[in-house]
């Protein structure tokens, strides 16, 4: 697996990778699970568990599933 495969931006001019992506998920992840106990009927624990979770899947998917090899510029 390459370094080199790329999403690119139809907005921006750079070019941006599968890890800028997850950096950009994490937040995403746990600010939706404190909305959706905050205005749902979930309990705040729950919520804020659940998000915990998927957002410690992210991290183990960017770090184990698909290591960084190499340097990215």
């Amino acid at each position: 697996m390459s370094v080199r495969s790329r999403y690119r931006s139809g907005i921006a001019q750079w070019s941006i990778s599968y890890y800028d992506l997850v950096l950009l998920v994490l937040p995403v992840i746990l600010m939706s699970g404190f909305v959706v106990s905050t205005m749902g009927s979930v309990p705040m624990n729950v919520g804020i568990m659940l998000a915990g979770l998927a957002s410690a899947i992210t991290i183990a998917d960017a770090l184990f599933n698909r290591p960084p090899t190499g340097r990215s510029v």
